[in-house]
């Protein structure tokens, strides 16, 4: 850049689209319903950075991790999980209006374009593929001075 780095401005994920929409900022880092509903504030895409991911790594998208303190009962948790994740799938709209009352954008297209993503197999049991992926992120997190090297196998 002619002038130096860029401002990182921090601010909540449902600011950023007015932010540049109204040119407070230059450009912004969208997640949640906001990778479906970008054009409707007249903004562009610059870069999908899932499909950069999955593009550079062959692999998916790491996006998140329900984690227990060590003492509790993992298997139980799993077990709950696994069973709420099959309720979800099996009674679809059963969450509608809770999903619908929390999220940022109202739309129930939006809402549902947004769990279909994000809520999958993955979201059931990780696989290869998925430790991988983690595996991947924390290395390359790692590489960067960012968070402390992990041991691979402590991940499973």
């Amino acid at each position: 850049m002619p002038d130096g780095p860029a401002e990182i401005v921090v601010m909540p994920f449902d600011e950023i689209m007015p932010a540049v929409r109204d040119g407070h900022i230059d450009a912004g880092l969208v997640i949640h319903e906001a990778r479906f509903t970008y054009p409707s504030y007249g903004l562009n895409l610059l870069t999908d950075l899932g499909s950069w991911w999955e593009s550079d790594t062959g692999l998916p998208i790491p996006l998140g991790a329900i984690i227990a303190r060590r003492g509790l009962d993992h298997e139980a948790i799993a077990g709950w999980i696994r069973s709420s994740l099959q309720y979800a799938w099996d009674h679809p709209t059963d969450s509608r209006e809770y999903v619908l009352d929390h999220a940022q954008e109202l739309s129930p297209e939006v809402a549902k374009s947004h769990i279909d993503l994000y809520v999958n197999e993955f979201s059931m049991n990780l696989g290869d593929d998925g430790y991988a992926a983690i595996s991947a992120l924390l290395d390359r997190a790692a590489a960067e001075g960012l968070v402390p090297a992990v041991d691979p196998a402590l991940l499973r």
